[in-house]
């Protein structure tokens, strides 16, 4: 895969022609209305009888869009127009009481010092007895109080009010803002500003409150065309929802309205938050053809930043047999120079797909602009070498971070350099003929980056192992600590050593310990203690007693935050019953599986593969096959590792008979199959999976 070609230096005039020339369709400005397009909008309302609020309403919008430096269409003027004489302020524009006193306000609150702050003067009687009916009366009476002022009362009165609200009790603003939504309305600026003033500081204000409030008193329909503030509008698409964001947009578009380059990035970031690249593209377009950008170049950080996320959608296609990413020749395209933090994004995204050698050609893309990589850059590296399980790659990888101290003790490279050494070692421990080597190679890597105490506390570190000179400083993050606990089981696999160590856990757990305790919202946790019990002479009933602390285990807190204990997920169940098949246990496998079609879990392809293992260890040739034509039944189809369960076979050319005469068979089996699903809960094996199966249905 070539990109070379899409970043070479293009002649910045030639670059923004072809734009234009090519992406009409994106302009704001409708190219189709651009004939009718006006120079002098006061000749069309120039007549004697034409009143002088519409005159001066005018006057002001034509000295705006000189000042802009833009024409727009006789429709968007006219609307433009009507906007205008249906709020307050149109003749004389913005109130200046407004302006200065709620500036200074908002400086105070910026710089936490609301004791400079001093009311307006003119603050008088009626001004507090629309704030006390607010309060004491509600919004309905506030509102018929509200009709009952003449039009220069509310003129007067509405800023007053609005300051008043904003500096002693903002949580009513909501309510003054619909309040007073009626004919002439406050200006769309004004309301602007309340909302932002909310926004900015004071966000325990009812979230659905002030959502509601900008939907109905911000309505795209009642946005203004000419001056159109810019960060009212971006409040607005980051509040509204994607539905009301888009409709907004093309409000705009079909108005000409006036638009920023930051603002078309804000509904960049809405149509990448929905997953619209297509629409995140558009936007991205728009910005370019902004001859203003005010200061915001298509390198700059704001962009770059939005492109990233972009970038994360990304996918390869295949476009006349060549393989190419989706989004980013179009950013590229653009302008836009792919800085480090890009190419990271598109790196991951290379070898998330599967193609080590793509990612390798970013990579070595990477190297000849002589971008220096970044610790997230060796996360993905490290990554991807570990999901491919290539040692080399990953020995060499460390050996590079290893010349660079900022990296080696990054937590996030910690973290997985720690992950590493579990994949290659630990995980399989089982199969090693000293398991014990596997432990202490792992506590060595832990006790280089991680505090130990956690570790002596749940009794995974022996007594023999030297902690003296360890700092007892950072604490292991969470998926630090299951390792560690997978770890030790899996290289103690014995009954005693499961059941102590798991007895300890949920004694600190019942203590709050802070870094313990935590650990009970983690599924993955218990499924590692269960699936200990794999290994013959282990007793089931223990086995069972885990799931079942799963099931009953309550929220609690510590330090003021809840936590909530994981409930059994699919491959908790999945675990328990692979751990029936490993002791041949046919009745305990029957037993798991009725417990999840009683609960509605799906049954998952390791489900079907589980359950075919276990029908094949024991020889059980018709349960295979109605397991068989279940799991086809449900959509899976037979993969690498149910025909690795077949290999368990001993009597294959009975199996293969078995299933050329399925046809036969199949109904018969299904009618078996669903009398055992029939079965009372007292056909359980044991009481513990009667206790269990109820328990499961609370959930």
């Amino acid at each position: 895969m070539h990109i070379s070609k899409s970043i070479e230096k293009i002649n910045p005039k030639r670059q923004r022609a072809a734009l234009r020339l090519r992406e009409k369709k994106f302009v704001w400005n409708n190219p189709k209305t651009e004939p009718k397009q006006f120079k002098n909008p006061m000749k069309h309302y120039s007549g004697a009888g034409i009143p002088l609020k519409v005159k001066e309403s005018v006057r002001r919008a034509e000295v705006a869009l000189r000042n802009q430096g833009r024409f727009i269409t006789r429709e968007a003027f006219d609307h433009d127009i009507k906007i205008r004489l249906s709020t307050m302020f149109s003749v004389e524009g913005i109130p200046k009481v407004w302006i200065s006193y709620f500036q200074n306000l908002f400086t105070c609150k910026l710089k936490g010092k609301m004791e400079s702050w001093h009311p307006p003067p003119v603050i008088d009687q009626g001004t507090y007895q629309l704030f006390n009916t607010l309060q004491e009366k509600g919004v309905e009476r506030f509102k018929e109080l509200w009709a009952a002022y003449g039009e220069r009362a509310k003129y007067r009165q509405w800023p007053l009010v609005a300051l008043h609200i904003l500096s002693t009790c903002p949580a009513l603003m909501p309510d003054f803002l619909i309040g007073t939504d009626s004919a002439p309305y406050p200006p769309f600026a004004m309301v602007s500003d309340c909302m932002l003033y909310l926004h900015l500081f004071h966000k325990e204000v009812d979230p659905n409150a002030r959502k509601a409030t900008i939907l109905q008193c911000m309505d795209p329909d009642r946005w203004p065309v000419v001056l159109l503030p810019q960060r009212g509008v971006r409040l607005y698409a980051m509040t509204a929802g994607k539905e009301n964001a888009y409709r907004a947009m093309e409000i705009m578009r079909s108005r000409d309205s006036q638009v920023s380059a930051y603002t078309l990035l804000a509904f960049m970031n809405v149509c990448t938050q929905a997953g619209d690249v297509d629409k995140a593209l558009e936007c991205l377009r728009a910005i370019a053809l902004v001859e203003d950008r005010q200061g915001l170049s298509m390198n700059s950080e704001g962009i770059l930043r939005h492109c990233c996320k972009l970038l994360e959608l990304d996918e390869v296609v295949d476009e006349n047999g060549v393989r190419n990413f989706k989004i980013l020749p179009q950013i590229l395209k653009l302008g836009v120079t792919p800085c480090l933090e890009m190419m990271n994004v598109v790196l991951s995204n290379a070898f998330s797909t599967g193609d080590p050698h793509l990612g390798l050609d970013m990579l070595d893309y990477m190297k000849e602009q002589g971008m220096e990589f970044s610790s997230y850059t060796y996360n993905i590296l490290l990554t991807d070498a570990v999901a491919r399980k290539d040692r080399d790659r990953v020995d060499a990888l460390l050996h590079e971070i290893n010349l660079h101290p900022e990296l080696k003790d990054n937590r996030f490279i910690a973290s997985k350099v720690f992950h590493s050494h579990y994949v290659f070692g630990a995980k399989d421990a089982y199969r090693s003929d000293n398991p014990g080597r596997h432990l202490m190679d792992m506590l060595d890597v832990y006790c280089r980056y991680y505090d130990p105490t956690p570790l002596k506390e749940l009794g995974i570190i022996p007594e023999r192992f030297n902690t003296m000179d360890i700092p007892e400083e950072g604490q292991p993050s969470t998926i630090i600590l299951m390792i560690m606990i997978a770890t030790y089981l899996r290289c103690n696999p014995r009954h005693v050593a499961t059941m102590r160590l798991y007895k300890r856990f949920r004694e600190l757990v019942a203590q709050r310990h802070p870094v313990i305790a935590p650990l009970v919202q983690h599924p993955q946790v218990f499924n590692e203690f269960i699936i200990s019990f794999r290994p013959y002479a282990a007793d089931l009933k223990d086995c069972i007693s885990i799931v079942e602390d799963m099931t009953s285990a309550e929220p609690f807190e510590i330090n003021d935050t809840v936590i909530y204990p994981a409930k059994p997920n699919d491959y908790t169940w999945n675990t328990l019953m692979s751990v029936f098949v490993a002791h041949r246990d046919v009745e305990g496998v029957t037993s798991v599986r009725e417990i999840m079609q009683q609960s509605g879990i799906k049954f998952t392809q390791v489900t079907w593969t589980t359950i075919i293992n276990g029908a094949v260890r024991n020889q059980d040739i018709p349960a295979t096959i109605a397991a068989l034509k279940e799991m086809e039944d449900d959509g899976f189809v037979l993969d690498d590792y149910t025909f690795k369960a077949f290999r368990l076979a001993s009597d294959p050319e009975g199996l293969q008979a078995a299933i050329e005469a399925l046809d036969k068979e199949t109904e018969q089996l299904v009618e078996e199959e669903m009398k055992v699903l029939e079965r009372e809960n007292d056909e359980l094996m044991d009481r513990g999976l009667k206790r269990l199966a109820l328990a499961s249905k609370k959930y």
